[in-house]
């Protein structure tokens, strides 16, 4: 096993008064944002014949570390016509809690394209496993897309030949490296990774720093431009269409929508806007199209009442302009109406305020403990009814929490962030 150092040598270090920039160094950063290359939406057609998708291996082996392990699915056969297909990991002797994040979500292959990749994120721990495994399997292929061999692979973790020292999420860059993975739903890139980083080592070796810092830096994450408008985007989508129960949306589902908008999204890249804005759309127009919206709202809908419905699930009483704004969006309520709608109800500043509290609660369960807040050892939604009730005490009516500054004093008052940080079952995904 390597050994870290908690104060790695970097070439740009910065030199900082921490007593006097702390917060405000972290809330300067919040809005970086990170990325990959875009699987760009498309509507798939028949293609002229049918088309063969498959894992160009059975298996695929990588070495336990703060990592990531491409897999390719090849196309072969008649592609020139649009296809997708859809895949899930399934835990073996790994496990999505300590050793991978769990990935699932569809495949869209373009007319021509013959071939695309997984990045199956890949977590450290100090516990002696041995070599683990698990499954990635594809399915329900579209455009006459049929399954290959092999249509399910495996991923082989190997072991770290020794395990000793302390828990690695001690070290700051598996730290930092490890809320990519787990609130962004991808791998660290460099700039990313250093600049974040950056901002504990500067405390050098004081301790009380250090961990206000790595309290700091973790919820920048989640106050992040490329997590509000992701995952915090997916939770107000799923609690307009669902309703507002803490159930709502589950952990898996939530993994799979919130990949779906971040392909290849990285804030500060040129062009990251629109590669979000054409992800965010189409699925918007996937999610307003699926068996489960359209049970609860059939198409052909009165406008007045597709809106007030969506603005009732979310929770809130919108004003006059919200209400309106929305109703103006849906038009016709055709797909791209009906998903205009839904839109310009999750965006209010109704929604987006009523909704901060219960998805900042939720996120502590999806990101830190890689859970549904009522499975165990919880069985019940006890602890997230606690600390909802705790952001809501050190809430201040009619507080913006589009405001970064605003949002980063209500979490710190709550003290939420640093529970969950030292709390045991969060330090034993990685070791004791």
């Amino acid at each position: 096993m390597r050994t870290r150092n908690t104060k790695p040598a970097k070439a740009c270090r910065r030199t900082i008064n921490l007593a006097a920039k702390s917060s405000t160094i972290i809330l300067a950063a919040i809005g970086v944002m990170l990325g990959i290359a875009l699987l760009k939406p498309s509507s798939v057609a028949r293609a002229a014949g049918p088309s063969v998708m498959q894992f160009s291996a059975a298996t695929y082996n990588v070495n336990e570390d703060m990592t990531f392990r491409t897999v390719t699915v090849l196309r072969t056969g008649d592609v020139s016509g649009p296809a997708t297909m859809d895949y899930a990991t399934s835990a073996g002797t790994a496990s999505q809690r300590t050793d991978f994040t769990h990935a699932s979500g569809t495949l869209r292959f373009g007319a021509g394209e013959s071939s695309k990749s997984i990045d199956i994120l890949i977590s450290e721990d100090i516990k002696l496993e041995g070599q683990e495994t698990l499954a990635i399997t594809l399915s329900n292929g579209t455009g006459q897309a049929l399954l290959g061999s092999p249509s399910t692979a495996s991923i082989v973790i190997a072991d770290d030949p020794i395990e000793a020292g302390q828990n690695p999420i001690n070290f700051t860059d598996i730290f930092v490296g490890q809320h990519y993975h787990d609130f962004l739903a991808r791998h660290s890139d460099n700039p990313g990774q250093l600049f974040w980083e950056d901002q504990i080592a500067a405390c050098g070796t004081n301790a009380a720093c250090i961990d206000d810092r790595r309290t700091s830096v973790s919820a920048a994450f989640f106050l992040s431009i490329e997590f509000q408008q992701t995952g915090y985007f997916v939770i107000r989508i799923h609690k307009a269409a669902f309703g507002s129960a803490a159930s709502v949306p589950r952990y898996l589902r939530f993994l799979r929508d919130q990949r779906r908008i971040t392909d290849g999204v990285i804030v500060g890249n040129t062009g990251w806007d629109t590669l979000l804005a054409a992800n965010r759309q189409a699925y918007l127009e996937e999610f307003v199209t699926s068996v489960e919206f359209i049970s609860s709202f059939p198409e052909g809908a009165a406008a007045g009442i597709y809106v007030d419905r969506l603005f009732a699930n979310a929770g809130v009483t919108p004003t006059a302009t919200e209400r309106q704004s929305a109703i103006n969006a849906y038009g016709s309520g055709n797909t791209p109406g009906r998903a205009a709608a839904l839109r310009s109800v999750v965006e209010s500043d109704s929604v987006y305020d009523e909704q901060y509290n219960p998805a900042f609660v939720l996120m502590q369960y999806f990101g830190y403990l890689r859970r549904d807040a009522d499975e165990p050892p919880d069985n019940n939604f006890g602890g997230y009814d606690f600390w909802l009730n705790k952001m809501n005490q050190f809430s201040v009516q009619g507080e913006n929490v589009r405001d970064d500054r605003v949002a980063f004093a209500r979490v710190k008052r709550a003290e939420m962030v640093r529970s969950f940080l030292i709390s045991t079952e969060y330090r034993q995904r990685f070791g004791q």
